[in-house]
C-alpha cells in the first residue's frame, strides 16, 4: 500500500451487499472510483483507507441516507472478517470474543487500535482513531460508526438478538439520534473524543452457546497466516506463525525460526525488540493461549498437552500455568472446561 493505512475488504463487500438492499446497483459508484471488482468480492483483500472513507461517505450520499451504517452492519457474516470471523463466532464468552478481537485488531484495518479495559461493573471497548498522524490513513466517520455498529451486530449473533451496550460513543456529527439509539438499545453520545462501547460486564462473562475450541485453534491459526502474509516485514507475525505452526512437534529454537525467515538469530532477536517483544516472551504467549484452548475441552490429558506445548513433563507445564493464571491446570479445566 507504499505507506497508506488499508482496511479489509471484507468491509466494502459488506457495503456492496447494503447497496443491493437498498435496490441499488453498486457498480454505478465503483466505476468511479480507483476499486476494482475484486476487492469487493474478496473479502481477505486489503483496500486503502482513504478508498473506503471515499466509497462509504459517497454511499451515504448516493442513497441520501445517513442510517446506512446500519444497514452495512447488518451485512456483517462471519467471513467478513477472513478466519477471524470464524474466530469470534466460535469464542467461549463475549468476553473472550473482544480479546481475540483487540489481538487481531490489524485484520480490521492498520490504522485503528482496538482496546478494551474494565472495572467491576462495566467493559469498554474503544477504538483508538489516533494510530497516523496522516487524516488521509484516519478512518471515517461513516466507517467507525458502522465498526461500532457491526461490534453490536456480532455480540448479538454470538449472544443473544436483543443485546444491548449500555452506552456508545462515536465521533461522528450528531444524526438520527433517535434511529441509532432505537437500533441500539442505548444512549448514544455523537461528536464524542473517542469512539467506545460500553457494556455490561457480567453479560460478557457469560458461556456462549457455540463455543467451538477446535474451530479457534483452526482459525486463530489462520488468522496469524493472514496477519503474515500482509506485510514481509511484520517479524512478530511471521515469528509467531511459524511458531504456532511447528507447537505440536515442539517448540523450536530462536535459530531454527530465524533461518526458517531467512534472519541471522542476532538479526530476528533485534528486529523483535524493536517491535517491543522478544522471541521468548512470544513463545510465553502462545504456549499460555494454546494451553486455555486445549484446557476448555477434555480432548487431550494434561500429559498430552503438556507435550504439544514443549514441556518435558506435567509438573513443569503446571508451574508454568499457575504462573500465567494463578491456578493449576487441573483447576482451570474444571472452571471452565464444557465437553
Amino acid at each position: 500500500m507504499d505507506g497508506q493505512g488499508d482496511v479489509i475488504g471484507g468491509w466494502l463487500v459488506a457495503l456492496y451487499k447494503a447497496l443491493l438492499w437498498k435496490g441499488i446497483e453498486p457498480f454505478e459508484l465503483l466505476s468511479k472510483s480507483d476499486v476494482c471488482i475484486d476487492e469487493i468480492t474478496n473479502v481477505g483483500s486489503r483496500v486503502p483507507v482513504s478508498l473506503c472513507n471515499k466509497l462509504f461517505e459517497q454511499s451515504v450520499t448516493l442513497t441520501d441516507d445517513p442510517l446506512l451504517p446500519i444497514k452495512v452492519s447488518q451485512c456483517i457474516v462471519a467471513t467478513t472478517f477472513h478466519a477471524l470471523g470464524y474466530a469470534l463466532q466460535a469464542s467461549s464468552s463475549l468476553q473472550d470474543a473482544f480479546i481475540r478481537l483487540v489481538h487481531y485488531d490489524r485484520v480490521l484495518s492498520s490504522t485503528c487500535r482496538i482496546n478494551l479495559t474494565e472495572d467491576e461493573q462495566y467493559c469498554y471497548l474503544g477504538l483508538n482513531l489516533n494510530v497516523s498522524a496522516d487524516n488521509i490513513n484516519r478512518i471515517g466517520s461513516q466507517l467507525e460508526l458502522t465498526m461500532l455498529l457491526s461490534i453490536i451486530k456480532i455480540c448479538r449473533d454470538l449472544s443473544n438478538p436483543g443485546f444491548a451496550p449500555v452506552k456508545m460513543y462515536t465521533t461522528a456529527d450528531a444524526c438520527c439520534v433517535e434511529q441509532f439509539e432505537a437500533h441500539t438499545g442505548c444512549t448514544v453520545e455523537f461528536n464524542s473524543s473517542q469512539p467506545m462501547l460500553v457494556m455490561d460486564r457480567k453479560l460478557l462473562l457469560k458461556r456462549l452457546p457455540n463455543f467451538a475450541p477446535d474451530l479457534i485453534l483452526l482459525n486463530d491459526k489462520a488468522a496469524d497466516d493472514y496477519l503474515a502474509s500482509l506485510d514481509c516485514n511484520n517479524v512478530v507475525s511471521q515469528v509467531r506463525s511459524e511458531v504456532v505452526s511447528l507447537m505440536a512437534t515442539g517448540v523450536p529454537n530462536i535459530d531454527f525460526v530465524a533461518e526458517k525467515l531467512n534472519f541471522s538469530q542476532r538479526s530476528l532477536q533485534r528486529k523483535l525488540n524493536d517491535s517491543g517483544t522478544s522471541y521468548k516472551d512470544l513463545v510465553e504467549n502462545i504456549r499460555q493461549t494454546t494451553a486455555e484452548q486445549h484446557l476448555n475441552q477434555n480432548r487431550l490429558s494434561l500429559g498430552e498437552i503438556s507435550y504439544l506445548l514443549g514441556f518435558s513433563n506435567v509438573a513443569n507445564f503446571s508451574r508454568a500455568f499457575k504462573r500465567w493464571k494463578g491456578v493449576t491446570p487441573g483447576v482451570y479445566r474444571g472452571e471452565h472446561c464444557h465437553s
